[in-house]
């Protein structure tokens, strides 16, 4: 029996899926937190060393900050985002292309990733606001509480303050889902060639995290400009913009713009400042993704 607009098999796939985004969102988010500390030091144009910021962090968060501060959205974002690109790739493979994505090459499978990341990047984008405002909030003025981040922003800048910086996101989003489903075979394949076949877990893991290493070389670039302006727009004076297409059009020249500010002041290596954080991030989640989602499938279905 089918629904009208997809067929039950595909909806049996989401507790495997939800089951292995949020095991993944919750081993990596203090990774991330890591990330976005480095990242942010770009837009002050400051290289500062990973212990250098951990100590500033927990001189204003404390301890328990690691592992509390902006938690909730970001296990809300990275769960959902997980989701949404592994639920919708394969559907939206099949409709563009006529065919399954374990058939297609890697070109087929990138343009349906990116074309799959569209929605994701969209709905994601006031979860990703709160993380930032949460994660950077040296004065605690939010008191670690999405809502209040939510809240303030919808009060002094609008419901189109929640999408600052939404242009970056969607790069970062494409880029990489795109780079990851279009190699994640191919590394897979490789990876088999050289690991022992009874170790099918250690196989997926492997070729998960390069392909999740190698969509960071692309993405990279995007998310930190877009931590750096996000950070710009909401540390200035609030106000309230209402839509329109000039509004999404300075969106973009703000993205390139302070991708252009980045590199006058530290090259193109400011492009990359937390690369390092940022492959072990998405190599890391690549590699859990690619290896507890099959385990939860062969659990559950």
């Amino acid at each position: 029996r089918t629904s009208r607009f997809l067929p039950m098999a595909d909806f049996k796939l989401l507790p495997p899926i939800t089951a292995g985004a949020l095991s993944t969102a919750t081993l990596m988010y203090p990774v991330d937190l890591l990330r976005a500390l480095k990242m942010s030091a770009a837009a002050e144009g400051r290289a500062g060393s990973a212990v250098q910021l951990v100590k500033e962090f927990h001189s204003i968060h404390g301890l328990k900050g690691f592992a509390t501060q902006g938690v909730l959205p970001e296990m809300m974002r990275a769960t959902y985002m997980r989701v949404l690109k592994f639920f919708l790739f394969p559907i939206t493979h099949k409709a563009m292309f006529g065919r399954a994505e374990t058939k297609g090459n890697p070109g087929t499978k990138a343009i349906a990733a990116a074309v799959a990341s569209l929605p994701e990047g969209f709905t994601i984008q006031p979860l990703e606001v709160a993380k930032i405002c949460l994660q950077l909030d040296k004065t605690n003025k939010y008191k670690n509480n999405m809502s209040n981040v939510i809240k303030d922003i919808m009060a002094t800048r609008g419901w189109t303050g929640l999408f600052t910086g939404y242009f970056g996101i969607q790069y970062r989003q494409t880029s990489w889902t795109a780079a990851y489903f279009a190699t994640l075979q191919l590394f897979s394949e490789q990876s088999k060639a050289v690991i022992p076949k009874d170790y099918v877990t250690l196989q997926n893991l492997t070729g998960g995290f390069l392909a999740g290493m190698f969509g960071a070389v692309f993405n990279t670039p995007g998310d930190v400009i877009r931590s750096s302006s996000q950070k710009a727009i909401l540390a200035g004076e609030p106000k309230k913009h209402p839509f329109s297409i000039g509004l999404c059009a300075s969106g973009v020249s703000e993205f390139f713009k302070m991708g252009g500010t980045i590199m006058a002041k530290n090259g193109i290596g400011g492009l990359y400042m937390g690369f390092g954080f940022k492959a072990l991030h998405l190599g890391g989640s690549g590699a859990l993704l690619g290896a507890l989602i099959p385990m939860f499938k062969s659990m559950m279905l």
